[in-house]
């Protein structure tokens, strides 16, 4: 059987983010990068000669060059660079979040079904291996817990950190809590910017009894991308800036009848701690694969067009996390305006 032609492809914004898109996009074997677009030219020709390609300073010079395109701009450009994509039939990748407002999300999904087009959000822990490897241990989530804390970054100052940050936890806690939500309790501030949220703690419950706590900040003196999962018989445990992942579970002799921890007498224990982490629970660190998750994610842009497939995160769960954080923001603001006296308000 004949493999499919790589598929042509341009980045659109190669700044920090795009030109990894266009360093992965030249190393995939299924794609041919064809293009970098930047309205800097000096930038757009220093990677174009980077990575054997053309550089172009405006992306409507696209057209009838490829088949599909990674749109890597501010987010306030999202929408108007997306939407001529698919109404030039090409394929898009859209950076996380998928764009500035609900309605501008909405209109995006509507056009590419009509275009037939795909249509890939940019959510890329989705395509983490520490997440990744646990999946299947997820049953019957009761809560979890997600801290998303890095320096000021001095980049995508055009949204908050509900929107930069606080968007990836959003859409991993929709996928693995199943479920609608059903209150929001939420409070942002403002630190460093006048226009924007810098810290954000978030409260979700969900209608079948899970609970969310999310915290996100960027202007911690650290940077910290952990979740920690609790099922009904186990605890997940991520590292997503390690990539690494454990699974805490109960030992068979936790589910004896016989068998009360009340009950236990541990005079003749000497080390508890030993005897909690083997005799009742076991952890057991995942071994976790060392691909790259822009590559991961790329790749599966790449194939879903190949494939004819819906992607993982389509329109759709880019839409849903939007919305979530919309929800977030009108309840944080409301909670800011009732506790902050005007004259002291920076957001």
């Amino acid at each position: 059987m004949a493999s499919n032609p790589p598929v042509k492809v341009a980045v659109i914004g190669v700044g920090h983010l795009g030109k990894n898109h266009a360093r992965v996009l030249r190393e995939l074997p299924s794609a041919e990068l064809v293009a970098v677009v930047d309205s800097r030219e000096k930038v757009a020709r220093e990677i174009a000669e980077r990575f054997h390609c053309e550089a172009l300073t405006d992306y409507r010079q696209l057209k009838g060059k490829v088949d599909a395109a990674t749109v890597v701009v501010p987010t306030r450009h999202h929408y108007e660079v997306a939407k001529w994509l698919f109404e030039n039939n090409i394929h898009a990748l859209v950076e996380k979040p998928m764009a500035y407002t609900i309605d501008e999300c909405q209109k995006l999904i509507e056009l590419a079904k009509k275009q037939k087009r795909i249509l890939q959000v940019g959510h890329i822990e989705r395509f983490n291996p520490a997440l990744k490897s646990i999946r299947n241990a997820m049953k019957t989530v009761a809560f979890i817990e997600a801290d998303r804390l890095s320096p000021y970054p001095f980049r995508s100052t055009d949204v908050g950190v509900v929107m930069d940050v606080m968007i990836h936890d959003l859409d991993i806690v929709l996928s693995i809590a199943d479920s609608e939500v059903e209150d929001i309790q939420a409070v942002c501030t403002p630190v460093l910017s006048k226009r924007f949220e810098d810290i954000a703690s978030v409260r979700l419950t969900f209608k079948n009894g899970a609970v969310a706590n999310i915290t996100a900040s960027r202007i911690s003196d650290k940077s910290v991308r952990k979740m920690r999962i609790f099922c009904a018989d186990s605890y997940l445990n991520l590292d997503f800036a390690a990539k690494q992942a454990w699974i805490y579970k109960k030992t068979p002799k936790l589910d004896q009848a016989d068998f009360h921890v009340e009950n236990l007498d541990v005079s003749n224990i000497d080390n508890l701690m030993q005897f909690v982490f083997n005799d009742l629970i076991r952890v057991e660190q995942v071994v976790i694969g060392e691909e790259e998750p822009l590559k991961e994610e790329l790749r599966h842009f790449i194939s879903c067009i190949q494939k004819g497939e819906r992607p993982e995160v389509s329109g759709e769960e880019g839409l849903a996390a939007i919305r979530l954080a919309h929800d977030i923001l009108r309840i944080a603001r409301e909670h800011y305006e009732k506790h902050v006296p005007p004259e002291h308000r920076k957001w």
